[in-house]
């Protein structure tokens, strides 16, 4: 990611860095959580995005709620209300009641072989959101023109993909189910 982002490695190699685009970032505190006092005084006039990543990825800290998310979102729209707010919402779909997009987000990103692909969907991605977004990221997808008509998702695999929308629900149930089984297993077995 530092790669695309243009933190790190040689010019001309075509990140972000080289297309005029300048990066900031706000470090977690030492729990994982966000710091809310640096949060609060993080946006500048000229940010244009604010990035907030919900899952914890492979690092050892909590996945985002959406109240946080919500609470983050209220923060940077309050120092520039024209900065969109796009939520990597991998790993969050369908673990709470609401989604990012409920509650501010300007566009939520994710892959569909995760939680909505419910376990069996081979590839794919989505982007949600407010409809100029969604363009905008559909016409940046493959090529000039084609946008939202023509995708980046083969036919053949179109199948598989509605079939994984449709398991998702109950999948990412039972994946919340066992997890939170073996976090108490997990407790229980450290108290005793």
């Amino acid at each position: 990611m530092e790669e695309v982002i243009g933190i790190r490695g040689s010019a001309n190699v075509g990140s972000l860095k080289d297309f005029g685009v300048t990066y900031r970032e706000v470090p977690l505190v030492a729990d994982g959580g966000l710091d809310w006092d640096a949060l609060a005084c993080s946006i500048r006039p000229e940010t244009g995005c604010a990035f907030i990543q919900r899952s914890c990825g492979y690092s050892w800290r909590k996945s985002l709620s959406v109240a946080d998310i919500h609470k983050a979102i209220g923060l940077i729209k309050m120092q520039n209300p024209n900065c969109m707010v796009m939520v990597d919402n991998c790993y969050g779909e369908f673990v709470e009641i609401s989604e990012p997009a409920m509650v501010g987000a300007d566009l939520i990103a994710g892959s569909l072989i995760k939680n909505p692909g419910g376990t069996i969907a081979p590839c794919g991605g989505y982007v949600a959101g407010k409809e100029h977004l969604v363009e905008a990221a559909a016409a940046r997808l493959s090529a000039p023109g084609l946008g939202v008509e023509f995708g980046s998702t083969p036919g053949h695999v179109m199948r598989a993909l509605f079939q994984g929308l449709f398991l998702s629900p109950q999948m990412v149930g039972e994946a919340v189910k066992v997890g939170l089984l073996t976090a108490n297993g997990w407790r229980y077995n450290a108290c005793t």
